[in-house]
């Protein structure tokens, strides 16, 4: 078969799986995507970021410092389709369709192998792990898959100016990038026995000084310092609680800082490794895992030992190196062991082991490669009922919904009314607010003070106000103290349902028809 018409049907099969449905599945923006959304139409609008600061390097959210790329990568999505799910996901989703193409690309250039290259590319398109995160827009690591993939296909190339290119973009990227893009090209210097060219070092070394003390010593501190182990408090607290249990002066030899963070560190490795991540249960998160099944299909377990058999026999080290070197960022910090975001640069090895094992199977007995393929076709088409179907309802929690119907009925309604108060309890209101009433950016450059609660900022409400109108926070008291002409979005976890005397404009359901949002206001009528 022709290389256009692999690269054709690849297309076809990939876009098909992460294309359609964005806006329903997942079953809402949760709320990293609506803040990259809305930075992203803040950038478009008036060239700041939410914080006013003019084409930031860096973009200070509401939560935190962010960085860069998957912002400015989503700028395109919300000019050419709008402030919604599609504007936000699609860009992502573009990267993940073209993930499986680069992969051939890079497989066939180094095993010169159509047959294996294509299987490669077919076990990441129809990856679980793959296929959920190019349909969620917050983190970037399929982006940053991307890039590494070309930096690499690009360094066999030897146009090694333009790798160190693809490789400092992938520092912008996510930040698992400033330890395993090194690691990486460390790797492919020692396999292929190249030296980069003078410049493309000196853009790579330069960049990865400076990104790298920005993400450690400048913004992204904050975050490194919360999730590495070297910080955790926990460990400290287990290293006092072992020495103080015996009272041996021998104690600090067995219980201290470094024993511990050794073992936290091959904790976390080893269980990126386990087959209760990879094929039963997954991440605990239900926003990176169904959670009745791995993050990868269960079928292809003994498919993928054939195949990683099959790289140590052709001396494939690349794999195996990019295998081994990929959960090293995820180790280093808390509950890295089984976070799929973090270790979601381990997709691509895997696939080129599971392409592996089915391209052996095929040169060995093409009659059972059709029965594993079948067999694997199924497998999978019980993951798409389930991700399709019942996991937007099961999981709908964990992807907020009930803020969407609740504010883009508000948005109808709220010229209505003078004072509008807003639930900032069931999660953080403020960002989605600005997303779903399309909040012009340059008014809320003008407007926006602080986001941190004043007490009775009116009576009976805790919270802070935006342009006069707008409150965001919680009752101070068990009773609701309601104003008249006021409009309130009540939480039913947090606040319990309307009481008496309250109309009830609008109630916000989630997948379950379990209510999650009251729209009310005081009733007028004695």
């Amino acid at each position: 078969m022709k290389i256009a018409w692999i690269l054709c049907i690849l297309l076809i099969i990939s876009a098909a799986l992460r294309i359609p449905g964005l806006n329903l599945v997942p079953p809402e923006l949760f709320g990293d995507e609506v803040d990259v959304g809305y930075q992203a139409y803040s950038l478009l609008k008036t060239g700041k970021d939410i914080y006013r600061h003019p084409l930031p390097f860096y973009l200070q959210s509401l939560a935190e410092w962010r960085l860069p790329l998957i912002v400015y990568q989503t700028v395109p999505g919300i000019a050419a389709v709008g402030l919604n799910e599609w504007g936000v996901r699609l860009p992502e989703a573009i990267f993940g369709v073209l993930g499986p193409i680069i992969l051939f690309l890079l497989v066939y250039h180094i095993t010169k192998s159509k047959e294996w290259a294509f299987l490669s590319a077919l076990a990441l398109a129809f990856m679980p792990w793959h296929i959920m995160y190019s349909r969620m827009a917050a983190f970037g690591v399929v982006t940053l898959l991307n890039l590494l993939m070309i930096g690499t296909l690009l360094f066999f190339r030897k146009r090694f100016t333009l790798a160190a290119i693809f490789f400092v973009l992938t520092l912008l990227t996510y930040s698992s990038a400033i330890i395993f893009t090194p690691l990486l090209i460390i790797s492919l210097i020692v396999i292929t026995r190249q030296r980069p060219n003078f410049l493309a070092s000196i853009i790579f070394v330069l960049s990865l000084l400076v990104f790298g003390g920005l993400s450690y010593v400048g913004h992204g501190s904050d975050r490194f310092s919360t999730l590495t182990i070297v910080n955790s408090k926990d460990v400290v607290d287990k290293i006092v609680s072992l020495r103080n249990a015996v009272g041996s002066p021998f104690e600090p030899i067995f219980h201290n800082k470094f024993e511990s963070w050794a073992r936290l560190f091959a904790d976390n490795y080893m269980r990126a490794f386990s087959t209760d991540f990879l094929f039963v249960r997954g991440d605990p998160v239900g926003r990176h895992s169904i959670q009745v099944m791995g993050q990868l299909l269960p079928i292809t377990a003994p498919i993928l030992v054939l195949g990683i058999y099959y790289l140590v026999t052709r001396k494939q080290y690349l794999w195996l190196l990019w295998l081994i070197a990929a959960p090293i960022p995820s180790a280093l910090t808390i509950d890295g062991g089984f976070h799929a975001t973090r270790l979601f640069l381990m997709t691509l090895p895997l696939a080129v082991a599971i392409g592996a094992g089915l391209s052996l199977i095929l040169q060995k007995q093409k009659f059972i490669f059709g029965v594993v393929m079948l067999v694997i076709v199924a497998n999978f088409l019980w993951f798409g009922h389930f991700y399709a179907v019942d996991y937007p309802r099961i999981y709908s929690r964990w992807w907020q919904v009930g803020f969407k119907s609740s504010l883009t009925r508000l948005s109808q309604i709220e010229s209505k009314y003078e004072h509008i108060f807003i639930n900032n309890t069931y999660e953080p209101a403020l960002i989605r607010f600005l997303f779903y009433m399309k909040y012009p950016p340059a008014e809320f450059h003008k407007q926006f003070t602080l986001d941190q609660p004043i007490q009775e900022i009116v009576p009976g409400y805790d919270g802070f106000t935006l342009g006069g109108k707008y409150y965001f926070g919680s009752f101070s008291t068990d009773a609701h103290l309601m104003m008249p002409e006021t409009l309130y979005l009540i939480s039913q976890r947090d606040d319990g349902p309307p009481r008496g005397g309250d109309e009830t404009l609008f109630t916000a359901v989630d997948l379950a028809n379990m209510p999650i949002f009251y729209l009310i206001t005081k009733n007028s009528e004695p």
